[in-house]
């Protein structure tokens, strides 16, 4: 609504231009047409949250059934299909492996180098070499089946990479 206002008074009228619709009977050069927009704008703005409102219920209850609902870029370890995660073999391999040395308290920077050195990639298809801060790859709870929306952890449907018990030990060890 204030976009809308602000075009038509700031931008239009003092540059000697009106807004004219073809579908509706609105003519910004008359008050009642101004008018009219502005009501038109307030409806258009009422629906726009309606629509964010019920997309974030949308969003909850889509969660809580378990079921991803984070962006396009998923986790290694996993590839999205149909909107769900699904392990990727040779990368939930690498996870296991960089939280089994981490776990016999190697350093981040020497795990990220043995990955390397094994010929492992990324997600991307780069290196592992490099990546000396694993600690969110380590921290990630979506590897022990949990999904996560808005700072809120609920039970996810996908397979678990990680169990609990390795979980909790690199946390541990994170928290030294």
């Amino acid at each position: 609504q204030k976009d809308t206002l602000t075009l038509i008074e700031d931008v239009f009228l003092p540059n000697g231009v009106d807004f004219i619709s073809m579908t509706e009977n609105l003519d910004t050069s008359t008050p009642f047409g101004r008018a009219m927009v502005g009501i038109l704008s307030v409806f258009a703005q009422l629906e726009r949250e309606q629509i964010k409102e019920r997309m974030e219920v949308g969003k909850i209850g889509r969660a809580k059934e378990g079921r991803w609902c984070g962006s396009p870029c998923v986790p290694i370890g996993y590839d999205l299909v149909d909107g769900e995660l699904e392990v990727n073999k040779y990368e939930a391999m690498q996870i296991q492996e960089l939280f089994r040395f981490f776990n016999l308290r190697i350093s981040q920077r020497r795990v990220s180098k043995m990955l390397h050195n094994k010929g492992y990639t990324t997600k991307s298809g780069g290196s592992w070499e490099g990546k000396h801060y694993l600690r969110p790859i380590l921290e990630n709870k979506h590897y022990i089946g949990k999904v996560s929306y808005k700072d809120e952890w609920y039970d996810g449907i996908h397979e678990p990479i990680i169990d609990k018990e390795t979980f909790d030990k690199a946390q541990q060890i994170l928290s030294e």
